[in-house]
């Protein structure tokens, strides 16, 4: 408890005073875990499981400028032994923070497995920026990666790092992961988190499988805790379902997937159809690379224009093939994403009620590499288009339509005419038999 002092008069000892206030315990038992990069050396897995290691976190890269060489070794070594793992990626804040992200979502793929952690950006050096700059940076790596994964990743930062160099921005979203090496029983957690999940209590510890001192931590709970914060957790927002009247799916949207080496697909904000949008450079190789994958789910069956937009001071491709799957039929339509600045038209398809339909796009273009051609992935717009049938057939011929929509339905040979011709004859023969028998 903080000793009183006279308001707006605080004594020598305020600031442990505020420090110690601070503090804060774990809720009862811990679990035991460590933290690894390749200065760990050859690891025995086995060795760290028999001596209590339930989980490890390992680091995937320091910036972009250095990727850990023994990240994918520990990866497996850990899951084959059953150790829960999760990633880390030493932050700088003076490096593109999305090209950050990318590259740790490409070690990790873009969903989470039941045995892993969320991935960790460990925030402890300030690359000469104020903390403003700093915070700037790390919201875009965070609101990155929570979009790919569909949680909060972790936040592993010290009390005066974070307080001092960052300003103690209200972080809390993301759990905390405390570094602090003292023998006390209680970390000194950094503002304003009210408590922490995982603390980082020494960088010389002895484990098992190890040679050398190894960075050791708890988490704050039982095994059953832990193992209820792996994994899934919040699972990312579902793709929407597209109404009658179509929809727009922005590269942004749970809809959209990108695929590929993350680290080759460039995000751009304040360009394209709703301020932001993807690019990569296309290939002539047979195979693609990196592409862009929009899903479709229908509400009802039906036709319906389908567009791209295409920014022009990115899009550059001149033969971007995209590839329509619309009910069983898949059709290629190539087009020049130069062309236009805004929306260009792809076709008209038949699509079928349901799932499993959608839009791709490669990078496989058939331009070279090395002619640093960009190739955008950016919002697509469904519109209905009505038609006499209103079948959605699902053959996605990408015609046009049969009608415009002021006929009744037919079977498309001319013989609405004729059944309503016969209607009328057979009314008009029915009111002349009623006449004649009241004539009778």
């Amino acid at each position: 408890m903080v000793g009183c002092v006279a308001e707006g008069q605080p004594d020598s000892t305020d600031l442990s005073l505020l420090e110690q206030d601070a503090t804060v315990c774990g809720v009862g038992p811990t679990v035991k875990g460590i933290d690894v990069s390749y200065h760990n050396g050859t690891i025995n897995w086995s060795s760290v499981k028999a001596d209590g290691v339930a989980y490890a976190f390992i680091r995937v890269s320091d910036g972009t400028g250095f990727i850990d060489p023994k990240f994918e070794t520990y990866w497996s070594g850990s899951r084959a032994v059953g150790i829960k793992h999760g990633a880390y990626q030493y932050f700088h804040p003076g490096t593109d923070p999305v090209a950050q992200a990318d590259l740790l979502l490409s070690k990790i793929g873009s969903k989470l497995e039941p045995d892993d952690l969320p991935p960790v950006v460990d925030v402890e050096v300030a690359d000469g920026l104020g903390a403003a700059q700093i915070q700037a940076k790390l919201k875009i790596w965070v609101d990155r990666v929570k979009a790919a994964i569909g949680r909060d990743p972790i936040i592993y930062t010290g009390f005066y790092f974070w307080r001092d160099s960052v300003g103690a921005p209200d972080y809390t979203d993301s759990p905390l992961w405390h570094a602090q090496y003292t023998t006390a029983a209680c970390p000194n957690i950094a503002p304003p988190w009210a408590d922490w999940k995982f603390w980082q209590f020494t960088e010389s510890g002895t484990v098992a499988g190890i040679s050398g001192g190894v960075d050791v931590d708890r988490w704050n709970g039982d095994m059953a805790s832990l193992t209820a914060f792996l994994g899934g957790g919040t699972p990312a927002l579902p793709c929407s379902t597209i109404g009658y009247a179509g929809a727009v799916i922005d590269d942004g949207d749970a809809c959209f997937e990108p695929g590929g080496p993350l680290a080759s697909m460039r995000s751009v904000n304040g360009s394209g159809q709703d301020g932001d949008l993807v690019w990569t450079h296309t290939t002539d190789n047979a195979a693609e690379a990196n592409f862009g994958l929009w899903n479709f789910n229908f509400e009802q069956a039906g036709r319906y224009k389908l567009e791209v937009y295409t920014d022009a001071a990115f899009a550059q491709s001149k033969q971007a093939k995209y590839l329509v799957q619309a009910g069983a039929a898949m059709t290629d339509k190539l087009i020049d994403q130069s062309a236009a600045d805004g929306w260009q038209t792809l076709g008209e398809f038949d699509f079928v009620e349901g799932p499993d339909q959608w839009l791709r796009l490669g990078d496989n273009t058939g331009e070279p590499l090395a002619s640093n051609v960009q190739l955008v992935f950016d919002a697509v717009r469904l519109t209905r288009v009505e038609t006499d049938t209103g079948s959605g057939s699902g053959s996605g011929s990408g015609s046009g339509s049969d009608g415009d929509g002021d006929m009744p339905p037919g079977d498309g040979s001319g013989c609405n005419a004729g059944r309503g011709n016969l209607g009328f004859m057979v009314v008009a023969l029915l009111v002349g038999l009623r006449r004649r028998r009241r004539n009778e």
